[in-house]
This record gives C-alpha cells, structure tokens and sequence, in this order.
C-alpha cells in the first residue's frame, strides 16, 4: 500500500502547480539570462515600437567634375562628357563633402533653414531629437554629423547624400539647400582659382598696355611739334625730289657746254641756259640741306622719329606676348574649372524608413545572447577549473 502512495502523491504536486508558479519557478532558474538578455530587448522593443519618433529620408545623388573633357572610367562619364577618376577631381570632391559637414555649412543651415528647429519638432521623441534648444555650435555639429551623411564611390566619383529627420519636407528642403550650398562653394573655388591664374597675366598686359600707349603719346606729340605725319616717307619724297633736280641740273650744264663753242656767252640763249643752271643748282643745294643739314633736317628729324618707332616695336611685341598669355591663362583657367553636376536630384520621402526598428532589436537580442554566452562560458570555466 505504501509503494502505491507515492506516485499519489506525485500525481498531486503535479497537479496543483499552475502556470504563473511553473513561470516564476522557470524565471528563477533563468534569472541571468531574463536581467541580461531579455530585459533590456524587452525595453529597447517597447521604446522602439511605442516611443521612437518615424524619420524619413531624403537622398541625392552628386558628382565634382573639371569641364575638360579626358579618358573616362566608365560609360556614365562619357555619357555626362566629363572626366572621371581623377585625383584632382577626388580630392575636390571630398573639399566639397567637408565643407557640408563643417560648422560652416551648420551655421549657414542654423540661419536660413532652421536646423534647430528641425531636429526640435513637435511629437517628436525626446532620445531621437535634439535636446537642447539653444546647443552649442559643437553639440548641433555632432547632432548633424548623425542625420546627415555622405559616401563617394571611388570608381565613379559620385557622392550619395542621405539627411534624416522627422518630417518629409525637412528632409527634402535640407538636402536641396546642401547641394545649392555645394554648387556655391564649387563657384567660389573656380572663382578664386581663376584670380589666382589669370591676376598676374592680366598685371602684364594691363602694364604693357600702358607702356604701349605712352609711347603712342610721344608719337603723337612728335608728329604734332614736326608738323610730319611720317618723317620716313617724306625723307624718300625729299630724297626723289633731289635726285630729280639733279638729274635736270646735269641735263642742263650737258646742253649750257654744248652751247659753248656754237652760241656766244652774251647771246639770250645761252645766259638763259646759265641762269637755268645755277636756279637747278641752288635748288639742289637747298633740298639737300633739308635732308642732311644741320639744323631741323629731315635726318635729323627722322633719327628721333626711327627711335620713338623702334621703341614701339618693342612694347608691341611685349603687349602681344602679354596678350597671348593672358589669353591662354584665361583658356587654362576655364580647362580646370569644377562643376557639380547633380546625377539625382533630392525626393520627397513619403514612408519612414527609420528607425529600423527589427533590425534594432534583433541586433539589440543578439549582441547581448552573445555576451550572457561569453560570459556564462567564462564563469563556467572559471567554477570548473576552481574544484
């Protein structure tokens, strides 16, 4: 009779145990495992699926490209006929993405955006939100650094924006004001770049020009004092005119000696043919005095006038060289302007797709079964090893 009680009195343990006792006792046993790993799931489940604030996303596509044409990487670049892969360009690209991650680019949002105001919405959650009204400069860069972000493809050069926050044209607005403010500071850099190459030419040419124009002045003056627009043509008229009274002078002591023994010297004629002589001969003397006489002769006059000429030509040369450079330094400086080309203009986002909140909790339970594993094996080692 005894042996048939016990599997009574089993039989009646097993039956008065209810389930909030088998839970509390399981609980119990697995009181770690619930404070390590289910507990704080449990909490960042309840927050994430009750408390977390939705943030929608706005994502733009962008590429910093030069305007000269060059080998292209890939069919994209030839489509957009610019130049891709290249270091210059790479490293102007991230200037550009530093410069939309910078406290530059936080104030400027800070004062025409309302970046505060933005990451404060009303119904927001106070973890996910900016909790401060008035942060420091500091503190709104790290907030931002957080819901705005950029990554570069090194293979074609593009960079992906994606801003973050808790309203759709939030998020839209942001991210055009950002690729307007990238376009902005790629102006800038072309603009200073341009100054820096084409200052020094346009220096040169500018002093050439005035060199040119004051020896032009003296040209001027030396025409306007001689009264002779251009000495040198009328020294070879003065010259022909010479030569020309020579040659009627010569004819005319040929015909006056050969009316020497055929015409007495006191007949009309041959005095005539005297006077005409000496008349040629004094104009001879006189047009050869204004070509090479001492005072105000046309050789004089012209080696002042040849000098002012020469000097001339030389600042005419100097101004076209001047001329040229500046040209090609003008040339150069477009060939290496920068461009931001938008490859995807911003969207207006109408789902939330933040916070993942399965992905949260899952990596929330797994990281923390990992660790309550970790250390179980540990603590396990440890009590083995202390027996």
């Amino acid at each position: 009779m005894h042996g048939v009680a016990l599997p009574k009195a089993r039989e009646k343990g097993k039956g008065t145990a209810t389930w909030p006792g088998r839970l509390k006792a399981i609980a119990l046993a697995n009181r770690l495992f619930l404070a390590i790993v289910i507990l704080p799931t449990l909490v960042v489940a309840l927050y994430e699926g009750l408390i977390a604030s939705d943030q929608y996303e706005s994502s733009a596509d962008f590429v910093v490209r030069h305007a000269e044409s060059g080998s292209s990487s890939g069919g994209f670049g030839q489509l957009l006929g610019f130049s891709f892969g290249s270091s210059a360009t790479t490293s102007e690209s991230y200037m550009v993405q530093e410069y939309l991650l910078s406290h530059d680019a936080v104030a400027r949002l800070r004062s025409q955006n309302d970046l505060v105001g933005i990451f404060r919405r009303e119904g927001t959650d106070w973890i996910s939100r900016l909790w401060s009204n008035t942060p420091t400069p500091e503190r709104l860069l790290k907030f931002y650094r957080h819901q705005v972000n950029m990554q570069q493809d090194d293979t074609s050069g593009i960079v992906h924006l994606t801003v973050r926050t808790f309203r759709p044209q939030d998020s839209y607005g942001v991210a055009r004001s950002l690729l307007q403010m990238g376009e902005e500071q790629i102006n800038l850099i072309n603009q200073r770049t341009y100054n820096d190459q084409v200052a020094n030419s346009q220096r040169e040419l500018e002093e050439a020009s005035r060199q040119l124009l004051a020896i032009q002045g003296k040209l001027t003056g030396y025409r306007r004092v001689n009264a002779d627009i251009d000495p040198e043509s009328t020294g070879k008229a003065q010259v022909n005119l010479v030569s020309a009274l020579t040659a009627n002078l010569v004819q005319a002591k040929a015909r006056l000696q050969a009316m020497e023994g055929v015409v007495a010297h006191n007949s009309p004629q041959y005095i005539a043919m005297a006077r005409q002589v000496q008349a040629l001969e004094s104009q001879v003397a006189g047009q050869s005095g204004k070509i090479a006489g001492p005072d105000h002769s046309v050789a004089s006059r012209l080696s002042d006038y040849e000098q002012l000429v020469i000097q001339r030509e030389q600042v005419a040369k100097t101004y076209t060289a001047a001329a040229a450079q500046f040209e090609q330094a003008k040339a150069e400086a477009k060939r290496k302007q920068l461009y931001l080309i938008r490859v995807v203009n911003p969207n207006l986002p109408v789902k939330s797709e933040f916070p993942k909140r399965g992905e949260t909790i899952l990596t929330v339970l797994i990281s923390l079964f990992f660790a309550y594993a970790i250390g179980w094996l540990l603590w396990a080692g440890v009590k083995e090893h202390s027996l």
